[in-house]
């Protein structure tokens, strides 16, 4: 198989050229729909080359047959399967053969969102001919670059300060910094004024006695009490407990990046490595030092326990998983 970038993707579409596989891997799904969209937009599809399949209701031998058959009038019949990673033993098995030796009548997208046993059997059984496309998410300075762009095409400035805190507020998601733009774009047209962090806090919904760092601050400096505080206050405005989870997560797994790239080698290199920066870097890395790497990882696995749970219906008391669940990171023993 060819590892391409998403924009060498692109740029091969503009370009009319097929291959009969192309795998879309990666959790940046916005990126992904964008390059879907530029991929249709660039070939000319009708009801009679053109098929889209959703894995969870797919007939996979539809979509072999399909894939087998040329389209009418164009000698290429486009096909796009959606997240593939859900589809069952049998159909993968049978899919994955097909991919291993695909038709030249047909250019096969295949989308995987997320890492399965189906995903890594697609990806294994690539072709020479196949394209592999990596959509990663974005690091924190590739996500306030992007949302920089994003608001210069409505011609609107920003200080650094107010796009470091975008980046952090959206988790560097590449949609939720589209509807942050989106919403700053109507909520400020018209004005000239530059854009500060309390405009971001205004424009996203805080109030004005919490701002989103304060959790995160609590957290890395094993504030348990405060941080529980917090989490209150967040949820009697309207956060969701798995939101508060899917948060603690992402405080553990920046510590633990930062505290294995500073193990394997001193300086700012980490810094760049990890898309950071260099500033925010020593910050996560002084607060890293009060969390032994080895529990970071169990941390993080239990923050991913306790989010199944606030997924299922347990029964467990949603709040109470919360705050044992911060007191569980933050205790200082």
């Amino acid at each position: 198989m060819t590892e391409l970038s998403p924009a060498d993707i692109v740029k091969e579409w503009a370009g009319k050229k097929t291959r009969p596989v192309c795998c879309l891997t990666g959790e940046e799904r916005s990126f992904k729909d964008d390059a879907v969209k530029k991929l249709l937009a660039s070939f000319e599809i009708d009801a009679f080359n053109f098929s889209e399949y959703d894995a969870e209701t797919a007939d996979i031998n539809d979509l072999i047959n399909a894939a087998m058959t040329p389209g009418l009038l164009t000698g290429t019949r486009l096909i796009l399967l959606k997240g593939a990673e859900k589809l069952k033993k049998e159909p993968a098995a049978a899919l994955a053969a097909y991919v291993k030796s695909p038709s030249d009548a047909a250019m096969l997208v295949i989308i995987l969102d997320k890492k399965t046993d189906a995903a890594e059997l697609m990806v294994k059984n690539l072709p020479d001919s196949a394209a592999l496309v990596h959509f990663a998410p974005l690091e924190a300075d590739e996500a306030a670059a992007y949302a920089k762009k994003l608001l210069e095409k409505e011609d609107m400035r920003v200080s650094e300060e107010a796009l470091i805190l975008l980046a952090e507020m959206c988790s560097s998601d590449a949609a939720t910094i589209k509807q942050e733009t989106a919403k700053l774009s109507i909520w400020r047209q018209g004005s000239k004024k530059q854009l500060e962090p309390e405009d971001i806090m205004e424009s996203a919904g805080f109030s004005r006695t919490l701002t989103p760092f304060e959790f995160s601050n609590a957290m890395q400096a094993k504030n348990g009490p405060l941080a529980s505080e917090i989490a209150d206050k967040m949820m009697a405005e309207g956060m969701e407990p798995v939101g508060i989870a899917v948060s603690i997560a992402y405080i553990v797994e920046k510590l633990l990046k930062v505290k294995k790239t500073a193990a394997a080698g001193p300086g700012e290199n980490g810094a760049y490595a990890l898309g950071m920066n260099p500033g925010y870097y020593r910050r996560l890395l002084d607060a890293a030092r009060a969390f032994p790497l080895e529990k970071l990882s169990r941390h993080l696995n239990r923050c991913l326990e306790v989010e199944a749970l606030l997924k299922s219906s347990s029964g467990r008391d949603p709040r109470l998983l919360v705050k044992q669940l911060i007191f569980e990171i933050t205790n200082r023993n």
